[in-house]
């Protein structure tokens, strides 16, 4: 005898699936990063100098993201759950690829050039310390946004990247290297207000990190939007209705 609880879970799985939309229970999405509208801008300083553009450019400091943030979405709650990706985009804007003379760098996608030079105590004058932030993923690990009010716990983690760095210190000693971004992680203290009216959010960032002999603030807003609930619950529907045949064939 067939045993009858697979076709009783699958039914049970198929309106489970079908109540995605329903946003008066908790249900887990993957929004979808607007880069046209998500930038960060760059500042901070490195072994005491304040850095700026590559070449005076502005742009160097700015750049795109996109990607994808998975959330747990209640009603106009929304609770950050790890897991998504935000990709810096190329930085066409500016002038990639950014500059690491005298370190020949290790490549990657160039987010954001930096440059600074002067004097750092008990190491002399720099003539010039050129940076290049490369193939930056940051995460959103934790934390609530709610239409109306400043981020709450909202924490932020980068999980790939580097910075390619090198330096000319006077009269002509060189020096260089390369530092991870993964695990480079900060609270977002922004007291700006998240929009969020059902379908997109905008997410301000104001987010402080710390690295070797630097630090970095990053501030910006990220924008995102929710799939289509409808198309998102067929594709659901339809991947249930593939395991029920699958368990069905193996009954």
């Amino acid at each position: 005898m067939k045993n009858p609880f697979p076709s009783l879970l699958g039914t049970a799985v198929l309106a489970a699936l079908v109540s995605v939309g329903v946003s008066s229970r908790a249900t887990v999405y993957s929004f979808n990063v607007n880069p046209s509208l998500s930038s960060l801008t760059l500042s901070g300083a490195a072994f005491g100098l304040s850095i700026s553009g590559q070449s005076s450019h502005a742009g160097s400091l700015l750049d795109a993201w996109s990607g994808t943030i998975a959330v747990d979405y209640t009603g106009s709650t929304i609770t950050f759950l790890g897991g998504g990706s935000l990709i810096a985009s190329l930085n066409t804007p500016a002038i990639p690829p950014f500059s690491t003379v005298p370190n020949p760098g290790t490549g990657g996608t160039d987010n954001y050039g930096v440059f600074g030079s002067g004097l750092v105590s008990g190491v002399g004058l720099v003539l010039g310390l050129n940076g290049a932030y490369r193939s930056l993923v940051l995460d959103i690990t934790s934390g609530t946004a709610v239409n109306g009010s400043a981020p709450s716990g909202v924490n932020l983690a980068f999980t790939a990247g580097h910075l390619d760095w090198g330096a000319v210190i006077s009269p002509s000693t060189p020096a260089g290297g390369t530092s991870s971004m993964v695990g480079v992680n900060g609270a977002d203290t922004s007291g700006s207000l998240v929009s969020f009216d059902g379908t997109t959010l905008i997410l301000p960032v104001q987010l402080h990190t710390i690295g070797s002999n630097r630090f970095e603030d990053w501030a910006g807003q990220i924008v995102a939007v929710i799939p289509e609930p409808s198309l998102l619950a067929l594709a659901l529907v339809g991947l249930g209705l593939f395991a029920a045949r699958a368990r069905a064939r193996r009954s």
